[in-house]
């Protein structure tokens, strides 16, 4: 029987309104003379690159043409420009998109690979460097996780690399770039903190794992300190989701769910994720629907295929969302913060057809690595009743 876990964070986050005024001082620190700044074309827009730029006092490349759904040869794309900038701090702003793709592009040009070669669990020879991630929304926890998902260009498919040098040297979690932030956005960021929390608070005990010939797993299923960051994110989420999806100017709210985003993905990305997630990939390649929609689809009949040995657990979920001790009422709410966002709450509103589910179920079934850390065994129509329920 394993007995020991792992667990990692970041080497520093700053946290609070107004901390992005503190990147000039944490890029002095490792006397940086050039700082490469990647982004978007919204946040561009709403001023928030320049503001950046002018902490820093040494010079800067603002690359702003960030998407969406990253891809590999977006990757090679900023390779290219790092190579010929040579920054000395590479600086992420934006959703966990941006965060990704500079996490990618570090990861690539330190290791001389390709980023195609770099999927998968610890293919990262070596440290990437100084990053600095600033995230702008609440819900990927990209700033503090040890993985970077973009589309492989080769296959059209979302991939993952995941390696503890993937995360960022410094997070800096400013909960006033949120306030921006749309409802839309803000709920689908929400639902997938949300997610991120519940999934590791259920995931496969740390002891019931293998040991590693390396000593440390992608995920290391759940263990004590996951169950502090994943419950204190899933109180959050039940505290502030509806307030700063209704009244996005609420700071206490946006911070609140700062705080949230921050902690699921430090839950997450020490005890893992599962069915939930590996269902939501081909969910969201193959409908094109942001990952917080696909999660929140399925999340709830995952919650209720666990049930029978998760009963304990799930109820306590319901406890900290703030509803009665029961594993049923905590379903029920997943699903009435999932109604009170206005997200969808079926496969069929975001285009799926029930000949799909098959395929679907298939592909989901395929990611082992997500299936290992299911508190139970799952078969593949396991997989196809949660989405025929989901449907």
């Amino acid at each position: 029987m394993r007995t020991t876990w792992n667990s990692f964070a970041n080497s520093r986050l700053i946290f609070g309104a107004g901390s992005l005024n503190l990147l000039g001082q944490v890029v002095d620190q490792f006397r940086a003379k050039r700082v490469m700044i990647l982004s978007d074309p919204i946040l561009e827009s709403l001023g928030i690159l320049k503001r950046a730029a002018n902490l820093i006092k040494g010079e800067t490349h603002v690359f702003a043409d960030g998407e969406a759904e990253p891809s590999t040869d977006m990757v090679r794309q900023c390779m290219n420009l790092h190579q010929d900038f040579k920054p000395d701090v590479v600086v992420a702003i934006g959703g966990g998109s941006n965060m990704d793709l500079a996490k990618m592009t570090c990861a690539a040009v330190s290791s001389g690979k390709e980023p195609e070669s770099l999927f998968g669990f610890d293919q990262i020879p070596g440290p990437i460097g100084p990053l600095v991630c600033i995230p702008t929304t609440a819900g990927t926890g990209s700033e503090s996780s040890a993985s970077a998902v973009v589309l492989n260009s080769c296959n059209g498919m979302k991939a993952a690399a995941l390696s503890s040098r993937l995360r960022p040297e410094v997070a800096i979690i400013d909960p006033e770039l949120s306030l921006t932030c749309p409802a839309k956005l803000t709920a689908e960021s929400g639902v997938d903190a949300l997610t991120h929390a519940i999934e590791a608070y259920l995931a496969i005990e740390f002891y019931r794992l293998e040991e590693s010939e390396l000593g440390v797993r992608p995920y290391e299923g759940n263990h004590p300190l996951g169950d502090l960051y994943a419950e204190k994110a899933i109180r959050l989420v039940g505290e502030h989701l509806i307030e700063a999806t209704k009244n996005p100017k609420n700071i206490e709210a946006r911070s609140g769910m700062a705080l949230a985003a921050n902690l699921g993905g430090l839950a997450f990305s020490n005890c893992g994720v599962t069915l939930a997630h590996a269902l939501e990939y081909p969910i969201g390649g193959r409908y094109q629907c942001s990952h917080g929609i696909g999660n929140g689809i399925v999340l709830p009949e995952v919650m209720r295929h666990m049930r029978p040995v998760r009963e304990s657990r799930i109820a306590e979920i319901g406890k900290f969302l703030g509803v009665t001790n029961s594993a049923e009422e905590a379903i029920n709410e997943v699903i009435r913060l999932r109604k009170e966002c206005g997200l969808p709450d079926c496969l069929s509103a975001v285009g799926a057809e029930r000949e799909d589910l098959p395929e679907l179920a298939a592909t989901a079934f395929s990611l082992k690595r997500l299936m290992e850390l299911s508190p139970t065994e799952v078969s593949e129509s396991d997989l196809l009743n949660i989405l025929k329920e989901s449907f």
